[in-house]
């Protein structure tokens, strides 16, 4: 008996025992290469198989999973059990409803074997070496081909196959007494998104600017948040557009459903539905079809992120955002899905990120920070150290800067201190497309 029709035979036996129930398979197979000081290190085959099943029973949620696809007994035994201590269930698993396809799979990048990986790690490598032989190269590659299938007791009975491909490095420079660390990543569906060499040129200009430190003074001043650091930003409002803390009364934005919150250049969006974007799905983990949902347009907040127990808690509707997911972890099967943005979107300005550097006598460009989540996330406050960010002065890098933190809070600064953004998104972690954006009025704290 194969394992879909096994599934669909638990779904029947469930319908008679339980208010309702839920079947998450996944079976992944992965090639993960990592370069470790610019040596191959490590080449594995990694496949993850595995089951999670939720069940609604005397109107309360019980979750189970494992990794033996051939008993469910086990299965359902725990999750039962975890029902009898599980929280209210609100709502009832949905029915098939139908979603336009979108493009998750690329058979190159399920063609790619670990001759193809290696070879495309060792091109990275020497490219950076070839800027400083001297500096610390660390380089990981990896593929993996994703089946997931999710099948229900309201006749829901879903599958889809995605690949990913995914490239990190990482450098660290050593001058005497003075380190210098940077790093890229990409993840996408397929090869043709991600470009190794534009992610090479990216970390040797920025090593190249590193080569002289600047001191700052501690004030409040202009940032320039480059695409990869506007997650100091983007994080709490994020957060504050999630229905569960709408919900709960602690997203600051609760209230403020079609109010002016932001400058009217900021448009946010959350799109589920962006052909080879690595965090896009037909359905969410909960069978919810993903959307293209605009969260705050021209500063104006239009709608939050909600997931099947959220929604009914809410008196709103599920907008396909429930993963099995957690920070900016990969998907898999042991955890219960919780509300997740898919891939989120700033609308660009209309000028160049140098054209914005050039018209502030002195800003600092975040390129890299740490600690990010660190404060009031839910407040929209935000301090970060950062640890890579030049000191610019009309355009012009005078250096990198040390021992520098920066702090403040993301409605104030969006709403009234925007400078602008930059003309031109970039992807960060492949689930952010945004350009580079520059606020006034952030506090800086350097000893450097």
């Amino acid at each position: 008996m194969t394992s879909q029709i096994r599934a669909g035979h638990l779904m029947e036996e469930l319908s008679e025992q339980v208010g309702g129930a839920e079947l998450y398979e996944l079976r992944s197979l992965g090639t993960p290469v990592r370069f470790q000081a610019g040596a191959l290190e490590s080449v594995k085959s990694v496949e993850t198989t595995g089951r999670a099943l939720r069940v609604i029973h005397e109107g309360r949620l019980g979750f189970s999973t494992t990794t033996d696809l051939a008993d469910d007994k086990v299965l359902v035994q725990n999750a039962l059990q975890s029902a009898q201590f599980g929280g209210p269930a609100p709502f009832e698993f949905p029915d098939r409803q139908p979603a336009e396809p979108v493009a998750c799979f690329d058979p190159e990048v399920e063609g790619m074997d670990a001759a193809a990986l290696i070879a495309l790690g060792e091109e990275v490598v020497e490219k950076l070496r070839a800027h400083d032989p001297d500096m610390q190269v660390d380089v990981t590659v990896s593929n993996e081909v994703e089946q997931v299938s999710l099948l229900n007791t309201s006749g829901l009975q879903v599958e889809d196959r995605r690949t990913f491909l995914s490239i990190g490095m990482d450098v660290i420079r050593t001058r005497g007494d003075d380190i210098t660390i940077l790093w890229e990543s990409a993840s996408s569906h397929a090869a043709g998104e991600i470009d190794p060499a534009a992610m090479v040129d990216r970390l040797v200009e920025r090593l190249r600017w590193a080569e002289t430190t600047a001191s700052v003074e501690s004030k409040a001043m202009p940032i320039v948040f480059s695409s990869m650091a506007t997650m100091c930003l983007l994080l709490p409002l994020s957060e504050g557009l999630n229905g569960r803390y709408v919900y709960e009364g602690a997203s600051p934005l609760g209230e403020k459903l079609d109010q002016q919150v932001l400058d009217p250049r900021f448009t946010f969006v959350d799109d589920g539905r962006l052909d080879f974007a690595s965090r896009s799905a037909p359905y969410d983990d909960e069978g919810t079809p993903t959307a293209r949902k605009p969260l705050i347009e021209e500063g104006m907040v239009q709608q939050f992120l909600y997931d099947l127990k959220t929604a009914a808690q809410a008196g709103a509707l599920p907008t396909g955002n429930a993963f099995k997911v957690q920070g900016f972890g990969d998907r898999g099967f042991q955890l219960p899905p919780v509300i997740t943005p898919t891939t989120l979107m700033v609308s660009p300005g209309d000028k160049s990120l140098d054209e914005m550097l050039r018209g502030l006598d002195e800003a600092i460009l975040v390129e890299q920070v740490i600690g990010l989540g660190q404060g009031n996330v839910l407040s929209g406050e935000f301090s970060n150290n950062v640890s890579m960010g030049f000191l610019m002065r009309n355009g012009e890098v005078v250096g990198r800067v040390k021992n520098t933190m920066i702090a403040g809070n993301v409605y104030e600064l969006l709403k009234d201190q925007l400078i602008g953004l930059s003309d031109h998104a970039e992807w960060v972690f492949g689930m952010l497309k945004t350009p580079a954006i520059a606020v006034d009025g952030v506090g800086v704290t350097s000893q450097g």
